[in-house]
């Protein structure tokens, strides 16, 4: 989108209308998380991402390229995003035991961070040598074979129905998080990194790599590939860490991290240095997400566990929403200013909770 119309705005503006479905429809797949099968849930949202991807391949390789595609594009896959994250982060619970969770959804992030080192690195030469069209059709492929692969996790039974409508179940899980003050505080703390910072991977990188750095596709593949290397050590700092009580003070001191990771990267004069600070980004990142995704079910009543977890599809709607921020601030103020003011919001709203809310201070994971 920034190769085709020099605006960051835009490039905001078709990342952020992902955010539609995941506001839309968030509540009602964690219903569908605790109602239906996760095995067909995540094997649904998989072949839908595989169809969209073969099918905007296919287009572009034909030439029909435009702004209405990408908005189009980027609505389904996160339609798709929507049906699969409440069904697969609630499965770890399912696979393992309560005590080992923690270290379970570590594991997990660990897994995607390995794929953000090795994705972007191939990509960013991919686009050089056979497109975009040709990413588009590779990606395709490998959404197919990722439901094929659900078929070889071996799932317990399905809980017994209810009777209860869908909308009672949406309904209850809407006032225990309303009314659970502990749940408030991690969806908050969840929610902030995804709205102020991590939008400048997907919204201020492409401008960095061509503007700042004029470093092109690949110079975008180091940036991305460094906050996945970064995000694959911060998995297994996670994981190591499962143990210790104080999780909810743990994740705001990532999020600082985080965003004096960024301060770097807004005055780095080089690619190289840059990459380095995407990489300390990336530890704070991962080992953030790890931390939130496992308490928030842990707090939550096992029989709600996939309803909860669906409130963290709030999240990736945040990067979108964020996204309509950093945009039009990257615009106005270039990726370095646009970077700072995200940043140095982000610490402000940390340090508002720290001194506002006890329980950033005092929560324990029981």
């Amino acid at each position: 989108m920034y190769e085709v119309t020099g605006s960051g705005a835009l490039v905001g503006t078709v990342l952020g209308v992902r955010a539609i479905p995941m506001f839309l429809f968030a509540p009602l797949s964690g219903v569908a998380a605790d109602r239906y099968p996760r095995r067909r849930l995540l094997q649904a949202s998989q072949a839908l991402a595989a169809l969209v991807s073969f099918t905007v391949g296919a287009a572009l390789a034909l030439g029909f390229v435009g702004t209405w595609m990408l908005v189009a594009f980027t609505l389904l896959m996160g339609a798709s995003n929507v049906i699969d994250r409440p069904a697969r982060f609630s499965a770890a619970f399912d696979l393992v035991p309560r005590e080992v969770a923690v270290r379970a959804v570590a594991l997990n992030t660990i897994g995607f961070s390995l794929m953000r080192i090795v994705g972007p690195a191939i990509a960013g030469y991919l686009i050089a040598v056979v497109g975009a069209a040709g990413c588009f059709l590779i990606q395709g492929v490998l959404y197919a074979a990722s439901a094929l692969v659900v078929l070889a996790v071996v799932f317990p039974p399905a809980r017994p129905k209810t009777g209860r409508s869908a909308f009672a179940d949406m309904q209850e899980m809407l006032c225990y998080a309303a009314s659970d003050r502990a749940t408030r505080v991690l969806i908050v703390l969840g929610a902030l990194p995804y709205l102020l910072l991590i939008p400048v991977w997907n919204t201020l990188f492409p401008i960095y790599a061509k503007d700042e750095f004029a470093a092109g596709p690949q110079g975008l593949g180091l940036l991305l590939t460094a906050v996945g290397a970064g995000g694959t050590l911060g998995g297994i700092i996670a994981n190591a860490l499962a143990r210790i009580e104080r999780q909810a003070l743990m994740q705001a001191a990532w999020v600082i991290l985080m965003a004096t990771a960024i301060f770097g990267i807004a005055v780095s004069p080089t690619l190289v240095a840059a990459a380095a600070c995407a990489f300390v980004a990336g530890i704070a990142e991962m080992a953030h997400t790890a931390s939130n995704m496992a308490t928030v079910q842990m707090a939550a009543p096992e029989a709600m566990r996939g309803r909860v977890a669906s409130l963290t599809m709030l999240y990736p709607a945040m990067i979108s929403t964020g996204s309509f921020i950093a945009g039009p601030l990257a615009d106005v103020f270039g990726a370095r200013g646009a970077s700072v003011a995200l940043a140095g919001s982000a610490i402000a709203a940390v340090a508002g909770l720290y001194f506002v809310t006890p329980l950033v201070r005092e929560m324990r994971l029981k």
